[in-house]
């Protein structure tokens, strides 16, 4: 039997549910492609990173990465409000932003860089699909987005919020969520599971000639 392919990968996150739900999530979609994903120990895993620091340090790990010879670099941000017009353009100008940010890397590198901007918050995402692990209710699409995270965080964490519940918490949804229902769900991850699908099979294709 085939061995999966190896695809090394460093995530750029805010905090400690970002470092829990997408590699768990990547780890999931990139099986059903063969590839075999290894994160890195760059990034802000363990801590609460906000938005500002990855924005001010995401180029400079992303630069270490590369020099480790990383095929797969991730970055992501939550847009902290709601953004409910059809075009998203709120989502679409953090989205520009954050790519901004990066500067030459992402002129030099575009290729290995999948990023995403959560609308308002990964709670809102991991929120649609908790109804599958008996927390909550199943939700309609693009609903949970005029929800606040304080009110999210409360309805998937409970009254305890640290880090530990957070990566619990996190990992168990990932594990358990349909991931194309999610993406009919809320847009922002659609657009960030696109990106993950793309790159997927455009890496399988390559790597097994």
């Amino acid at each position: 039997m085939k061995k999966n392919l190896r695809l090394d990968y460093t995530l750029v996150a805010e905090g400690y549910a970002e470092y829990s739900f997408i590699p768990t999530y990547l780890r999931l979609m990139a099986l059903q492609f063969g590839v075999q994903v290894v994160p890195s120990k760059l990034g802000f895993k363990g801590e609460k990173a906000g938005k500002s620091k990855v924005l001010k340090e995401a180029k400079a790990i992303f630069t270490t990465a590369i020099g480790q010879g990383h095929q797969l670099l991730i970055v992501g941000v939550d847009l902290d409000e709601a953004d409910h017009e059809k075009e998203q353009p709120k989502h679409t100008a953090e989205c520009k932003s954050l790519l901004n940010s990066l500067g030459k890397v992402h002129e030099n590198y575009g290729n290995r860089i999948i990023h995403f901007v959560s609308v308002q918050a990964i709670e809102q995402w991991m929120a649609y699909q908790s109804y599958r692990v008996n927390i909550g209710e199943k939700c309609a699409p693009n609903s949970l987005e005029s929800k606040s995270q304080h009110e999210l965080k409360r309805r998937l964490y409970g009254e305890r919020d640290n880090g530990l519940v957070m990566e619990r918490v996190s990992d168990k949804i990932a594990s358990a969520a349909d991931f194309d229902e999610l993406a009919k769900q809320s847009r922002s991850f659609a657009h960030f599971h696109n990106q993950v699908i793309t790159f997927l099979d455009q890496y399988n294709k390559t790597q097994s000639i």
